[in-house]
């Protein structure tokens, strides 16, 4: 007898078995009458796949060899039996606070008002669009949010429709994290899609793990503040660039280097 699973939590994990066990186990404490774990693994080590197996997940899906984030996304969505998938990678922790407001997100994405809903978002958008009073929708195109328009996606937690690939794309496989992102987010932002955005936040880094939020902060603190709107505003013409060359079916991008392919 199949049993329907409303809520598919899909984690990606590379050779952090501490915080993926941090991450799983936020997420049984939300008590979700309907739910599975599917956790995605790029080829950890054998020590540490030894150490993943051994915790309480569903589905496991480890890969012959290291292929990169958006190949582990990919065969993760694939997996996935849910209605609806969450999305994290595994130094993000859920907070309990997100079993308040899952239905309503639910009820967005059901109804078509939203086709995603980030948890998280580290860059502030000057100009968002009230649709409930803890959920906004990212404008497609807003003077306001001039530096910010291509940051309506990104890879930090968020829940979609299970569909939602098959509507706009899977990721772009063989990619550098860095290219494999930019290049969905333009990807995004060229798109109908509707993204909406938690007022609340309702995820956190673990705490001394090396993740990506310790990464962009550490990264924008080092920056002199004489070069930072310098480099902002080159980032935003390099952007805008690419997005008006973008061809959806050759999904390359023109100014940036696949790294990953060199290798």
């Amino acid at each position: 007898m199949n049993t329907t699973i409303q809520i598919s939590f899909l984690i990606t994990h590379f050779n952090r078995p501490d915080d993926l066990k941090k991450c799983l186990q936020h997420i049984h404490a939300l008590g979700l009458p309907s739910y599975e774990i599917v956790v995605s693994d790029d080829c950890s080590t054998i020590k540490n796949q030894e150490v993943i197996k051994t915790m309480e997940i569903d589905k496991l899906l480890i890969a012959p060899e290291n292929q990169g984030l958006a190949a582990n996304i990919n065969k993760g969505i694939d997996a996935c039996r849910g209605e609806y998938i969450i999305y994290c990678q595994e130094d993000f922790i859920l907070k309990a606070e997100l079993k308040e407001i899952l239905p309503q997100c639910v009820d967005m994405i059901k109804s078509n008002t939203v086709d995603m809903i980030r948890f998280y978002s580290n860059v502030k958008f000057s100009k968002l669009i009230k649709i409930s009073n803890k959920i906004h929708l990212i404008p497609k195109f807003s003077l306001q949010n001039l530096h910010t328009n291509y940051y309506q996606y990104s890879d930090h937690p968020f829940i979609i429709r299970k569909d939602f690939f098959i509507l706009f794309g899977y990721y772009l496989e063989n990619t550098s994290g860095d290219y494999g992102e930019t290049e969905y987010a333009i990807r995004m932002m060229r798109s109908k899609s509707k993204i909406g955005l938690l007022i609340d936040n309702v995820t956190s880094n673990i705490l001394g793990s090396n993740s990506v939020i310790d990464r962009v902060q550490t990264t924008k603190n080092n920056r002199f503040n004489g070069q930072k709107q310098i480099r902002r505003f080159a980032r935003t013409l390099r952007l805008y660039f690419e997005c008006l060359l973008y061809d959806k079916r050759k999904r390359g991008l023109r100014t940036y280097t696949n790294f990953r392919k060199l290798k």
